[in-house]
């Protein structure tokens, strides 16, 4: 029996030790290792993305802290030092919470109003009281939550000015079973300004990245992660790993976190800020579901100004996150694209700036047996025009003309000499968007042909358009796009140097012949409602018919200034409208470039006159104190007549070239043409009249009409443009 005992013994001791080397020795390195995943982790410390600049030194997006508000409204019995519950003299047991006793808890709910306020001045879409019935409710209840997610993403500011609220100090909480409250998440400073151009962050089931310049400077912006190993103390809580590296208190370093570099954009923000809004005007007034605006510097081809809006299913104008208007819309140009097709031809030495051609005919008979019209053009007396007739009063005839002279017989030549002057093609802008294909169609019909030489049967980007004019204004010379300036690194900026495209899109002397013919559009032709003899401008206005219903249309404006050394090339585009170009683009395009002169400071020393006369303030009529510190303001003289008895209100009197006396008429309407709504409304109801009007801008039109006899209390109708 004692044989068998110690036999048993033998052989479970053998299988015990057996067991050991396995584990220990065979096995052991893998047991060890299982052992460190389950008590050892790299923690990773995310980088910094790096700042976005605008090129006037503001910030235009960056990354800030942000805090998830968390309050700990728990109750829990009090205990002595023995560990048993502390009891009232009635017996019940007391109760303690992160809030306090009677005093902080009154002073908790003294604060709670303003926690509310706070938060939904934050967050508008939920209201105040979302927020303190949420809170309230919870606090009533018997077992309160000890980590109520309040709100995610408050900023830090706000965030750390609720835990300091009386009473608050201790209830909102810190960390949570997750970790830090306080994250790091990227934020536009000037809102959805240029959000387009600036990108934004995306996640789909198939991809995250970012959109924008984001998105194309990804690598330089994010930087590199630090990682750090840390050993688990009790659930929750972790060590370091003692190796006599520690680069803090908490963990050991497994490598460096390096901050992303920032970058300087090209967007300026004064010319971003005047581009959205008056293409928003236009757009909000004229119609449209989509348009853009681009302002580019000619000589480096730096994008000052990039403006996309889209038309949602509301009716709401806003940025297409996912598509940027300029860069990845493909439309056919129009008589934008005559310019083009003038080079081309001017480079072939088929046309001189005296070839004469017929306008008036509208038969696409007269050129082929293919049916149809095509539109003569505008403000025609004559049957012929040179070419600076043709483009300044968009003939589509006298683009036939020339077209099927010249290239009838050779009609590839014309379309090798178009793709080899303009830039079809993807220009792979410095920004993460989609870039349609754009070509010209295949010239097999003499319609398509014909189409050719006044814009249609090609399909174009607004970002194609600009960089071809830029070209022209830049005497041949075409740069690329792009929308960064600065990379900063170590404290220093690395400039992105112009790129460019081709080094001569056409002779210098081209350039020039085709920029007087574009400064002809503005003066004598279909652009003359944004000529101006201050800087000058040159351009050319575009409209496209729709196919099927001829009502909508793509309105265009595209040109440079100033006109005599050009410095800006502006392009505005308007899709799907019931406007022309004249009147739904121009304007925008107007603004734009008075805004850009009256900022830069080279072309600040323009001189204000006009034909000899000096400029003064487009308001005719008003009050004469204001209009006088107005144009003390600009430096003006405000010229009087000695007779003047220096009334309240004044008129300018275009013939005597003075602000003369207005007397308001006894009895009658008094005229308020030219007037602000806010001084004409002023007015008539010092004369006992109620008012209402319609649009915006200066009164234009007014009923009854002025100086007729009315009685005190009627309504006066104000139409304002």
């Amino acid at each position: 029996m004692l044989v068998l005992y110690l036999l048993i013994v033998v052989v479970v001791g053998g299988g015990m030790l057996l067991c050991t080397i396995n584990t220990q020795v065979v096995n052991g390195e893998m047991w060890r290792e299982k052992a460190r995943s389950r008590e050892e982790i790299t923690r990773t410390e995310e980088a910094r993305r790096g700042t976005i600049f605008s090129s006037d030194g503001k910030v235009l997006a960056t990354t800030v802290p942000v805090c998830d508000l968390c309050v700990d409204l728990g109750r829990w019995p009090k205990r002595d030092s023995h560990g048993s519950e502390v009891t009232d003299k009635q017996g019940r047991v007391v109760m303690e919470s992160c809030i306090g006793d009677e005093k902080n808890e009154k002073l908790w709910w003294q604060s709670l109003p303003k926690v509310c306020r706070t938060l939904h001045e934050l967050f508008p879409n939920k209201s105040y009281e979302y927020y303190y019935n949420r809170i309230a409710r919870e606090y009533a209840k018997e077992k309160p939550s000890r980590c109520l997610y309040v709100e995610r993403r408050v900023p830090y500011s706000k965030w750390d000015a609720i835990r300091k609220l009386p009473g608050w100090n201790r209830c909102v909480v810190e960390k949570t079973s997750d970790g830090d409250v306080k994250s790091f998440v990227r934020a536009h400073i000037y809102g959805n300004m240029g959000e387009n151009v600036i990108g934004l962050h995306y996640k789909t089931p198939k991809r995250e990245g970012y959109t924008g310049l984001e998105g194309y400077y990804d690598s330089v912006l994010r930087g590199q992660d630090g990682q750090y190993l840390c050993r688990r103390l009790t659930r929750g809580t972790w060590i370091a790993v003692e190796d006599g590296s520690v680069p803090d208190e908490d963990s050991t370093l497994v490598r460096h976190r390096v901050d992303g570099k920032s970058i300087v954009a090209t967007i300026d923000t004064r010319y971003q800020d005047i581009a959205e809004s008056a293409l928003r005007s236009s757009m909000n007034l004229h119609g449209g579901q989509a348009g853009c605006a681009i302002l580019m510097e000619v000589k480096t081809g730096y994008v000052l100004a990039c403006s996309s809006l889209t038309r949602d299913t509301t009716g709401r104008l806003s940025e297409n996150l996912w598509s940027n208007v300029a860069c990845s819309d493909s439309y056919e140009p129009g008589s934008t694209f005559k310019t083009v097709a003038m080079v081309a031809m001017f480079n072939d030495k088929k046309i001189q700036l005296d070839t004469s051609k017929r306008v008036q005919c509208g038969g696409v008979k007269r050129y082929s047996a293919t049916s149809g019209e095509i539109n003569a053009g505008h403000g025609y007396t004559t049957d012929t025009a040179n070419l600076a007739g043709v483009l300044a009063q968009s003939s589509n005839v006298g683009m036939c003309e020339l077209a099927w002279e010249y290239y009838r017989n050779r009609r590839d030549d014309l379309k090798k000499g178009i793709e080899g002057v303009f830039p079809f093609g993807r220009l792979h802008p410095d920004l993460d968007v989609i870039e349609p294909n754009t070509r010209v169609v295949n010239l097999n019909s003499d319609r398509d042909f014909l189409n050719l030489s006044y814009g249609y049967s090609a399909t174009v980007t607004p970002l194609q358009v600009v960089t071809f004019y830029n070209a022209l204004a830049n005497g041949g010379r075409m740069v690329k796009p792009l929308f960064c300036k600065e990379v900063i690194e170590g404290g220093r900026g690395r400039q992105v140097k112009p790129v460019v495209l081709n080094e001569r899109v056409c002779s210098e002397e081209v350039a020039k012949q085709m920029r007087e013919l574009l400064v002809g559009v503005v003066k004598n032709g279909t652009g003359n409602n944004v000529y101006n003899t201050v800087y000058g401008i040159g351009g050319k206005t575009g409209t496209t018919q729709g196919i099927s219903d001829k009502s909508i249309k793509n309105s265009s404006f595209v040109g440079f200034f100033p006109a005599d050394n050009p410095k800006y090339t502006c392009l505005v585009l308007v899709e799907r409208t019931s406007i022309a170009g004249r009147m739904a683009a121009a304007p925008v395009f107007k603004k734009i470039a008075d805004c850009v002169v009256a900022f830069d400071e080279e072309l600040g020393s323009v001189d204000l006159q006009d034909s000899g006369r000096v400029m003064r303030p487009v308001l005719n009529k008003g009050r004469r104190a204001q209009l006088q510190t107005v144009h003390n303001l600009l430096g003006l003289p405000f010229a009087q007549p000695d007779s003047a008895r220096f009334t309240e209100w004044t008129v300018y009197d275009s013939g005597k070239g003075l602000y003369v006396d207005y007397d308001v008429p006894q009895g009658k309407v008094p005229d308020c043409h030219g007037m602000t709504v806010r001084d004409a409304m002023a007015l008539l109801r010092a004369a006992g009249l109620r008012v209402r009007f319609t649009g915006q801008g200066k009164v234009v039109s007014q009923s009854p009409a002025a100086r007729t006899a009315v009685r005190k209390g009627a309504t006066v109708t104000l139409e304002l443009r």
